[in-house]
């Protein structure tokens, strides 16, 4: 299976553990988000949107368990979800509409394959991002549409 985006950003080509980022004051912005934007970047890893283009923005940024903590197994393997190679930059919208993900996939036994399921959710979320999308952007474009302007 080849590396896909965002991963290969990161330390190990996303690999690897790389640890859990220090909660800090326990927000996203201020605590264990600035070393997931050093590491993924700073723009939503599913729709595009640059987090970083101005205040507003900003204030919009989110990091997503790409395995969320939902999952079945998060207790038995809490060490490589909570860890930097499961977590991206991402807009509040897409994480919004990517909260209780399911993870479709078997409790993996190793580290290898902790990352193909990461990397199989990964492409399954951003496609299940673009699609809300695209179906709010019709909604939005319809009542605009309906108000007049």
């Amino acid at each position: 299976m080849s590396t896909i985006a965002p991963f290969d950003r990161y330390k190990g080509r996303g690999r690897i553990i790389l640890g859990v980022p220090e909660s800090g004051d326990g927000t996203c912005r201020h605590g264990y988000g600035p070393p997931v934007f050093d590491q993924c970047g700073r723009r939503c890893v599913y729709c595009g949107r640059d987090l970083f283009e101005s205040y507003e923005s900003w204030l919009d940024v989110s990091v997503d368990h790409v395995i969320p903590r939902s999952t079945q197994w998060y207790e038995r393997k809490k060490p490589w979800i909570e860890d930097m190679f499961n977590l991206v930059t991402c807009c509040r919208a897409c994480n919004e509409f990517l909260n209780q993900y399911p993870c479709p996939d078997s409790e993996p036994e190793t580290v290898e394959d902790f990352i193909i399921v990461r990397d199989r959710a990964f492409e399954g979320k951003r496609k299940n991002a673009l699609d809300r999308h695209a179906k709010e952007r019709a909604v939005f474009e319809r009542l605009l549409q309906t108000q007049g302007r």
